[in-house]
């Protein structure tokens, strides 16, 4: 795969894509989007009697989807949720554009098969997120911009001290996705030099 640098944010924020995704058309979207899928899918496959069997993994995992559930619930109670589904889906959808896609690596992806979640691109609008639904991102495990960011609406709506506390919550999720997608990512490795 090409990999380009990408070249208009400061240094030490530049990160490699698989493409120039500024300047792709939405065909490339769509394909790079099912690609990312049918990786995640093609892993799954390989690896799923394996890690069902591997305790640490299983415990990260279960880990990681408490981390989300108490993440969601905490949005949920705050009225975040909502706030971010009616922007989605009714707003600006800055956050939920088809763009976004783009942060869901076939890891991640992965993880949500792992977790129950099987992967089907949800959208009907090109315009926004493969993964988002009338009912807010069908993805369990999710992008951390996705999980994390506060945004100027967010802002606006809630107090300084609950968003905080949200963030904190979110924090543990974010804290747990990584520490599986390490895991993954390292057992993939030690597998290919077997």
């Amino acid at each position: 795969m090409l990999y380009i640098v990408q070249t208009n944010r400061p240094v030490k924020e530049m990160s490699l894509l698989p493409f120039n995704k500024v300047q792709c058309s939405k065909d490339d979207y769509y394909r790079w989007v099912w690609d990312t899928v049918h990786k995640a899918e093609n892993l799954y496959k390989t690896l799923v009697s394996h890690l069902h069997q591997d305790k640490t993994f299983l415990s990260l995992l279960k880990k990681l989807d408490k981390s989300i559930e108490a993440t969601q619930k905490e949005m949920h109670l705050t009225g975040v949720t909502d706030e971010c589904a009616d922007c989605a889906l009714h707003g600006e959808g800055t956050c939920c554009g088809y763009r976004t896609g783009y942060k869901c690596d076939s890891i991640l992806l992965l993880i949500n098969l792992f977790l129950g979640r099987p992967i089907s691109m949800q959208s009907n609008n090109s315009e926004k997120c493969f993964f988002l639904t009338d009912n807010g991102c069908f993805l369990r495990a999710r992008p951390v911009i996705c999980v994390n960011f506060v945004c100027g609406r967010l802002r606006n709506k809630f107090p300084h001290k609950q968003l905080v506390h949200i963030q904190e919550v979110a924090g543990k999720e974010i804290d747990a996705l990584f520490v599986v997608e390490e895991y993954i990512k390292k057992y993939l490795l030690l597998s290919a030099n077997l």
